[in-house]
This record gives structure tokens, sequence and C-alpha cells, in this order.
């Protein structure tokens, strides 16, 4: 007759060899004669774990280390079966538990410091690969750990360093090479990191998340046809990779490439519908949708965030001035700053104090300074992680953090989500929902965000009165260049679109061939990246395709604030875009008295320029559709009385709008707030529209 223990040596040499049910079927028999053996509940709680019933694993394990609480690896596979049943807390207790028992075993160690990763307890992490590393120095899993434990301490050059180890140790591991390029392009090491890349992708071609950081590595570097190569690559490897058809997508956008492009927007779409991960929102927002699936989009893009651990929750708000926290990664020579920067400094003081938290460059520009002066306390947090920045962001009683940025390139969606702030809103830097529910306010206007709509955003919405982008009366302008030295035609009606070439599509281009094709005396000028920007090349040949000679196309190049605006002198209309309008650039023209032709969108991103035009007091120029928006182009080219009308109550009437009235602006948010802290106090939220203040 076999024995227990003969038997349960063939049920560990089947459990080894991976024949689940044969093994199983052992441990039951050893159960069925004793219910208590403890090696028998433990490997049979395995096997049904490794068998996907982790819940009944969890059950037999535990009853193992009842009756033997001794051994290491009970809790150290105690630990994987509460991990797939979501209690990230119970498993690192259980590993805790396993540590305690073989202090000196790396691998325990190591996945103790894995679990803690998960939950962003990083200095504990820190210590458990250390020791994992210190009793095995060639263990490579444990630097890779390590590695990821200094880098969200702000400890760059550590972590280089330890995934340098790693790399060295297990260069067959892909995830080596990608964590030390990452790394190496945090601190700007454009070269090294691509050179990390590119060898890694000699030993793994196939791998698309490494292709993936190529490409973003070498659109920093301004290599654009390496860029899409290797967007291309990714996507061809993994069809399902988002990250690397939204970036594909974007870049195709970017410079003017259409050839594949109604293809890609279709798979981005089919991939919102079917919740497909790392899609962006902010390439979404250029491409023909409906708010619901903005939302989708962008719940899709959180999801990952809604884990992060929240800072402890305030009840009460101080009894102080309402303390309000703008973070932003463009307190810089950027239009967002050019945007708020008058907004800073008409703040009441008496009701209100204001921090700026700058995640972006200094590029020791006037604007920087002037934001910094602008504020009660500027702080520099570039170098700061997502949750060292919350902390500061709670140490600092912050009663309202508002949101600059987004969704868009740079933003730190990754502090809001840790909760720093006991009411947390976004306003101006991304149009649309960020689909979060850590953020609790959208702060938009009738137009872009009509209360009607509520239910398509994430967040309560707040409409202000007139407008919701802030402007002010401080832009200045260089003196006009002559037409010759812009290249410009001395005669012709000058048809501008200074937005980003992103924003302009196949339709959009369609509607200003026909305008041009029946106003043969226009040029139209836009901007571009740079003399070689490849969307030159590509418009020209797009015009040509509808019968426009592309010489009529006329390029400037991006270039500092006040010589931007002075470009304005020489254009006679503005054409706008959609279903992305024109933004800061609408308030830019209509400053500079350039009259502005839009169409109202349906979504927030495509109804900006409708909300500027109508604040500035011209919503005549807001056009019904496609047919209307060009015969009133037309119609404009034709009738130069009425251009010189629009620029003249522009430069008059128009400056003195609602639209350039910061402090009148600033009063309208400053309720929006205010109406914010009443909510919160009360336990409740609702939309609300507020009318013009009467003081």
């Amino acid at each position: 007759m076999t024995s227990i223990a003969e038997t349960l040596d063939l049920a560990l040499r089947l459990h080894r060899e991976g024949r689940l049910g044969e093994a199983l079927e052992q441990y039951t028999i050893i159960l069925g004669a004793d219910p208590d053996h403890a090696a028998a509940l433990h490997y049979s709680g395995l096997v049904l774990h490794q068998s996907g019933d982790s819940a009944g694993g969890i059950e037999r394990i535990r009853r193992s280390i009842s009756i033997d609480p001794n051994p290491a690896e009970p809790w150290s596979n105690l630990a994987l079966a509460l991990e797939k049943v979501a209690r990230p807390e119970a498993a690192v207790n259980a590993l805790l538990e396993a540590a305690k028992r073989a202090p000196n075993d790396p691998q325990v160690r190591n996945n103790l410091a894995a679990s803690l990763l998960s939950m962003g307890r990083v200095a504990e992490a820190e210590s458990h690969a250390r020791a994992a590393v210190a009793e095995d120095p060639s263990f490579a899993r444990g630097w890779y750990n390590l590695a990821l434990a200094l880098d969200p301490q702000g400890r760059v050059l550590e972590a280089i360093d330890a995934a340098s180890r790693a790399h060295a140790l297990a260069p067959e591991v892909a995830a080596h090479a990608g964590l030390k390029a990452q790394l190496q392009e945090a601190i700007g090491e454009l070269g090294l990191a691509r050179k990390t890349l590119e060898s890694a992708l000699v030993r793994f071609p196939m791998i698309s998340a490494l292709h993936n950081q190529l490409a973003e590595v070498a659109l920093r570097q301004g290599d654009l046809a390496t860029a899409l190569s290797e967007y291309e690559h990714a996507l061809r490897q993994e069809p399902d990779n988002g990250a690397a058809l939204s970036q594909l997508l974007f870049l195709r956008k970017r410079t003017c490439d259409w050839r594949d492009l109604r293809t890609l927007q279709d798979r981005f779409r089919a991939g919102v519908l079917a919740n497909r991960p790392l899609l962006s929102p902010f390439s979404f927002l250029s491409d023909s949708s409906t708010l619901a699936m903005q939302r989708a989009c962008a719940q899709t893009w959180v999801a990952p965030f809604l884990s992060q651990p929240a800072a402890p929750a305030r009840s009460a708000l101080g009894a102080r001035r309402l303390r309000v926290g703008y973070l932003s990664g463009d307190f810089y020579d950027h239009p967002t700053a050019v945007l708020v920067a008058g907004v800073f400094e008409a703040h009441d003081r008496s009701r209100f104090e204001i921090i700026g938290y700058s995640t972006s460059p200094d590029d020791r520009s006037a604007l920087r300074s002037r934001v910094m002066f602008a504020v009660d306390r500027f702080i520099d947090a570039r170098e700061a992680s997502s949750a060292a920045l919350a902390r500061r962001i709670h140490a600092d009683e912050i009663d309202l953090l508002v949101d600059l940025k987004g969704h868009t390139e740079g933003g730190r969606i990754d502090v809001l989500a840790h909760r720093p702030a006991p009411i947390q809103a976004h306003w101006l830097g991304y149009p649309g929902t960020l689909g979060a529910p850590f953020v609790d306010y959208l702060i938009g206007d009738a137009i872009v965000t009509p209360l009607a709509e509520a239910a398509a955003y994430a967040e309560t919405l707040i409409a202000l009165p007139n407008c919701y982008q802030s402007n002010d009366r401080s832009r200045t302008a260089d003196a006009a260049p002559t037409r010759a030295d812009v290249g410009l035609p001395r005669d012709s009606v000058v048809l501008c679109s200074f937005n980003n070439t992103y924003k302009i599509n196949p339709d959009v281009f369609d509607a200003w061939a026909r305008i041009m094709t029946q106003a043969r005396e226009t040029v139209l000028w836009l901007l571009a990246r740079g003399e070689s920007d490849p969307a030159i090349d590509h418009l020209r040949r797009e015009a040509i395709a509808r019968g426009i000679d592309p010489q009529r196309l006329v390029f400037a190049t991006h270039r500092a604030q006040s010589r931007y605006l002075a470009l304005y002198r020489h254009a006679d209309l503005f054409l706008d875009t959609w279903p992305y309008n024109a933004h800061t650039t609408a308030s830019d023209a209509l400053w500079m008295g350039c009259p502005l032709l839009t169409i109202k969108g349906s979504t927030f991103a495509g109804r900006v320029a409708s909300s500027v035009l109508s604040a500035v007091g011209l919503p005549e120029l807001i056009a019904e559709d496609i047919d209307a928006y060009v015969a009133a182009a037309v119609a404009l080219v034709r009738d130069q009385d009425r251009r010189r009308r629009l620029r003249a109550f522009l430069e008059g009437t128009g400056r003195e709008s609602a639209l350039f009235d910061v402090k009148r602006f600033t009063r309208s948010l400053e309720r929006a707030y205010l109406e914010m802290a009443t909510q919160f106090r009360a336990g409740r939220r609702q939309s609300i529209a507020l009318g013009e203040s009467a003081d």
C-alpha cells in the first residue's frame, strides 16, 4: 500500500511538471486520509490558485498555516493568491510573515518589495529590495525593483545605477533595458536612452513597448521620421497597442499626412468603444466624436490612477481666506500662462490666498517671472514625484486645487489622484472631461459646457458668465513686419489659421479649398514648426489635389509671443478649424483686430471659438454649418468695408468687452470658487450657471 509520504512525492512531481489536475487528485487522496495534512492543504491550495480558483486556494492555504504557521513558503503563496483577488494589503501582510520566517531569502524580500511598490509604499519597498540585493548581489530582479522604488522618490541617479545593474545581470529581460532607458530619458540623456533602446531592440525586435520608447525619445530629439517608423513597428506587432495608435494618429495629424488617417481614426474609435487602455483623450479631441465617447476614453485613461493612496481626508475648510492652489506645467512662455497671469494678479487677497505649484521648466522668461510675482507663494515642483507633490499640497492645507493641464502633455493627473485637497477642479488647460472621480468640478460657460449636457461629464459643471477663457489687456505686439518679410503677396486678401497643424483635417482643408477656389485673390497663411516641418509639403500636396496653386499657401514659423501677435496686422480673416477650434489663438486674433469665422461644434473643444466670439460681441461670425462657413468667408473676402468695420470694432469696443476684462472675469471665477466651498460645507455637489455679479 502506498504511504502518504510516497503519495506526496508523486503529487509534488506532478505539480512541478505542470500536471495540475493529476497533482490535485493525489493531494486529495492525502487529505482523504489526513484532513489536517498541512503540506497537502498548502500545495492543493496552490494548485487551486494556479487553476483559477484563487478564493478556494486562499481557504486551503490558510488552513495549512493554522496547522503549521512556521514555514515561509505557504505565507508567500498565500500572498500570490491574495493579490489575484485584489487584496493587496492582506498580500503584503502575508509576505511580511514570510519575511519573518525567512529573513535571508532574497526572493521573499523581492516579492514584498514588488507588492509594496504596487501600493505606492516606495520607501518600504526600497528597504526590502535593498535587503534582497544585499543577500544576493547577483539578483537582477531585486535591483530592478530597487530602481522602481528609488525613481518616485526623486533619486533618479541612484535608480539608474540600480537599473543598469539589473540590465547587466539579466540582459535577456527586456523590462530591464526599458527601465534603464526610461530613467536616462528622465534626466535628459536622450542619446544614452536611444542607444540603450536600439541595443535592446537588436535582441528584442518584436517587443512593441521598446519601439514605443524609442519613438518617444526620437520625438524629443526632433527626429519625426524615426518616431513615426517606430510607432508603426509597434502597432504592427501589437495591433491593440493604444499608446502607439494614439501617438501615430497624433503625429499623422500634426504633420498633416492624411494617407491612412481615416483608418487610424476608425481604429481609435473602435478601441474607445472596447475600453482599450492607453488611448489618449487629448488626441481624441481633434477627431470627430461625441461627449459620451470622450468621457469613455478619459475614464479608461485614468483607470490606472484610481488605486493611488489618497491623502487623509479633510472634513472642513479653514475659517481663514480660501486657500487656492493652481497646478500647472505651463508656468513659462506658454499660452496658458498668457491667459492666467492676469487672473492671479487680480485675485482678491482679502478672500483668497493663491499658491502656484509649477511642474514646468524654468525658461527665465518675463512671463514666468510675472506668474511668480502674481501668486502669494510659488512652488517649483519640477522634480517632485506625484506622491511627494501631493503630500506637499496636503501639508499646505490647500482648500481648492485647480488643475490647469488635464490630459495635455505634461499634465499631472497622478497628483490629483492622491486627493491632496478637499475640493479639486480643472479649468482652462484641457477642453473636456477628465473622466476622473477624484476631480470634482469642471469650470466652463453656457456655450462650451451647457448644463443640459451635465450628464456627459464626470465632473460637476460650473458655468461662468460670458466666457470660461480668461484674458487681460496686457498682450503686446511688436511692430508689424513688411509683407515681403513674411512672404505675403502685396495685394492678396490674407486668410490665416494660426492653429496648431494637428487641428487641420481633410474636411477643414476641403472647405478652405472651396473658399480659395471662389475667392482667387486670397492666400492662406498657416503656422509651421519650422522651415523643415513636414506639414508644409503635405499641405501643399493636399492643395494641389484640390486644384489650388500650392504657392498660395504661405507658412510662418513659431516665434516669440510679441512677434507672433504682430503677424495678425497682415491677416484679414482668421479661418477656424473643427472639431478642435482655435482657443488662445482665437483671443489672440480678436485682440489684434483680426475677425475670426468659426462653426459651433458639438463638444467643448469645438465650441471655444463660439464662446470667445460671443464674449467679444461678434456672434454673427459663428456659422451654422460648413456651407454657411464657406459662404460667409467668401462674402467677407469680397467685402473690404465690412472687414474694416470689424477690425475697427475689435480694436475699439472689442477690447473693452467682457472677453478682455480680467477683473470682471476674476470676480466671476472667485464666485465659482466660493460656490464650490459652500457646496462642500453643505455636503453636496450640483451643477450651476453663475449670472453676472452685481458688484
